[in-house]
């Protein structure tokens, strides 16, 4: 088992995705903010139609039944439509001079208030705040004067309706007034003003949709929170889930820890829970198999060192009293058999004594040059050479013995596949401040497309010459675990004539070196 890093290169966790979604979200309250402002609009202009059409009415009531007008004028009721409030409104009658004969109604001094709930103080609080950021005037439809009657009157009287906003000293519109000409067989007689305060121009229809904006706010906002606490839970039990199976295997891809299952006490269940649940069965098996695996070497050899040694035994006997072609192959086939043995055996107790060895600060440059120039001394037949760059002072944390078996590995390899066109050649140079880098050349073939890396894995093997010898694939892994324990790097590349001296493969080893006092 070993750890997996995603490749690609743009990644978006969970978290982040919906905080996104979150974020998209937050259109609608604008949404909302800018459907208010449209049915301001809407109200507006209805009102002032509903208006227009309130103040011609009456106009021709007061043409045609003036009896009907003065009765209930005197009963107290001026008109009785339904859409005409005269406790916020006021209704003028104006003489064919202009002067102000008859007027009914009133017009509050303060401001218009009706008593809301709380969704619907809520909405208008809503949409007051986001005036405060993106403010917007309504669009009234009529013009806008300070003396608005002056204009209305003059303009009634030479028969037409018009319409004005009554405007404050903050430029504010604070009523709607209206006029029109009052006639008398086929003759202008006066005028009909009538003003409304801005309040009473919305109906309750805005109040209704101000509660909405206020409902839906506080479901938005609930939904939101909702959203956000469950996706912190999910994303926190996903985190933990990814820890905890980090912490089931070790760097080098061991099982270390078994108790999986989540130590907190949950109410709910669900497909997370699930997946847990299921990887904790899969570790379960995959240590039994680990175990097993690890024990098989060992096992191998105890239970097969003795009847190997008495077949090699019996093959010695039988060498001395016949002479037959076939004892030479089964002399072959054994030695075979033991060097399958001794490779497992190997790497098992590599791996055993990497788990249990300590690392110590060590001199690298001095280490290698004492193991290469053995080497180069002792094989001559290997053609090596060896150039080291590193300076004498630089550390390694690890283990020099480790290091050297190492080497065995990569020059037995690097050995076997070269052509003999060139030196085996090993180079140590600095790689930054705090690596150093080991590169062990070799002219020959190239590696196959795709197996820079795998050749790293346990039970490789790419072998074409030497067929005689059996490999199991195991020198390469052992050099990795070695690379592995002193917190390093390898991988391979090819060589070719286009930017290097020669074709053949380079093998590369980092190494971090030793930041210690």
């Amino acid at each position: 088992m070993v750890g997996f890093k995603a490749s690609s290169k743009f990644r978006l966790s969970i978290r982040t995705r919906v905080l996104i979604f979150l974020l998209l979200l937050t259109t609608l309250p604008f949404l909302a903010y800018r459907f208010a402002v449209d049915l301001h609009r809407i109200m507006l202009n209805n009102q002032a139609i509903v208006q227009q059409q309130t103040v011609e009415n009456l106009a021709l009531i007061l043409e045609n039944r003036t009896d009907l007008w003065a009765l209930q004028i005197q009963s107290g009721h001026p008109t009785r439509l339904a859409h005409l409030n005269l406790s916020n409104s006021v209704l003028w009658v104006v003489n064919e001079y202009g002067k102000t004969t008859y007027v009914v109604g009133q017009l509050p001094r303060e401001q218009f208030n009706i008593h809301n709930d709380f969704y619907t103080a809520a909405g208008k609080l809503i949409i007051k705040t986001f005036a405060t950021f993106i403010p917007y005037s309504l669009p009234y439809p009529y013009p806008q004067s300070r003396t608005p009657e002056k204009t209305l009157i003059e303009n009634a009287l030479r028969g037409r309706t018009l319409q004005q906003y009554r405007m404050n000293s903050d430029s504010q519109p604070i009523s709607l007034m209206s006029a029109t000409p009052l006639m008398l067989q086929n003759r202008i007689i006066g005028a009909l003003v009538l003003e409304q305060k801005m309040e009473t121009l919305f109906s309750e229809s805005l109040d209704y949709f101000y509660r909405l904006i206020g409902i839906g706010a506080l479901i938005f906002v609930i939904v939101i929170v909702g959203v956000m606490l469950h996706t912190a839970a999910l994303s926190n039990r996903i985190i933990r889930l990814d820890n905890d199976v980090k912490k089931t295997y070790s760097l080098q891809g061991h099982l270390t820890n078994l108790v999986f299952p989540e130590q907190r006490n949950r109410f709910y269940f669900d497909e997370l829970s699930d997946l847990r649940q299921h990887i904790d069965e899969m570790l379960k098996q995959l240590s039994g198999y680990e175990r097993y695996l690890k024990q098989l070497p060992k096992t191998l050899r105890h239970e097969l060192h003795n009847p190997l040694n008495r077949l090699s035994m019996a093959l010695t006997l039988l060498e001395k009293d016949t002479e037959h072609s076939q004892l030479e192959y089964a002399k072959h086939a054994l030695a075979q058999l033991k060097q399958i043995i001794a490779s497992l055996s190997e790497a098992t107790s590599i791996e055993d004594s990497l788990h249990s060895q300590i690392p110590e600060a060590f001199p690298i440059a001095v280490m290698l040059d004492h193991y290469m120039h053995n080497n180069i001394t002792l094989h001559p037949e290997w053609s090596l050479t060896y150039q080291c760059r590193i300076n004498k002072h630089a550390q390694v944390m690890g283990d020099g013995f480790m290091l050297e078996q190492m080497m065995d590995k990569l020059l037995s390899n690097a050995i076997d596949f070269s052509d003999g066109q060139r030196p085996v050649h090993v180079d140590c140079q600095p790689l930054g401040a705090d690596k150093v880098i080991i590169r062990v050349e070799n002219s020959g073939p190239a590696l196959p497309a795709g197996y820079e890396q795998q050749i790293f894995d346990g039970m490789t093997s790419i072998r074409t010459l030497n067929q005689g010898q059996t490999h199991l694939g195991l020198g390469l892994y052992i050099v990795k675990l070695i690379v592995d324990f002193h917190k390093g790097k390898v991988y391979a590349e090819n060589m070719s004539k286009t930017k290097d001296a020669f074709d053949g493969v380079r093998f590369n080893i980092e190494l971090p070196l030793y930041q210690g006092s």
